[in-house]
């Protein structure tokens, strides 16, 4: 009985500062997303959604070391990163915000969709481009988080 108490707090405090670290990186970079949604026609809550995504909410490695909060492959530049990766090296977080909505605003489906709202749709036609290597997963975690932390 005691190891199941043990657990269940446990899991209720993974579960707690989980949801702190959503909420916090959400908060923190709101500025920065809702700045470039005006600029790209991107929805902030896609961008935002994205980025806690692909970075674990800032804490993965990419995100640490390289800036990346997107997972966005290219030149690291190991001269200033001191990092050998396949990842691109973004010299600040703004950089690697900038550096998604540039991506994005290079495809096809850019032109129709700018200033859509619809997230969902955002997704799928970014995923659609080759972004998410398993499309359908990508997509559902991704609303999930914006329907969870998206103001």
């Amino acid at each position: 009985m005691t190891k199941v108490i043990t657990v269940l707090i446990a899991s209720f405090f993974a579960y707690f500062c989980a949801s702190q670290n959503a909420t916090t990186y959400f908060t923190k970079h709101q500025k920065l997303a809702d700045s470039l949604s005006v600029t790209y026609g991107i929805p902030s809550c896609v961008i935002l959604g994205v980025a806690y995504h692909e970075s674990g909410g800032g804490t993965s490695i990419l995100a640490k070391k390289l800036h990346n909060h997107f997972g966005i492959k290219g030149d690291c530049n190991f001269a200033v990163s001191h990092h050998k990766s396949s990842y691109r090296y973004y010299p600040t977080i703004e950089d690697s915000y900038i550096g998604f909505c540039k991506l994005v605003a290079n495809k096809k489906m850019y032109a129709q969709m700018k200033g859509t709202t619809d997230c969902k749709l955002w997704l799928k036609k970014i995923a659609a481009t080759g972004y998410a290597a398993d499309a359908s997963s990508w997509i559902a975690h991704v609303i999930a988080v914006i329907k969870k932390y998206c103001p």
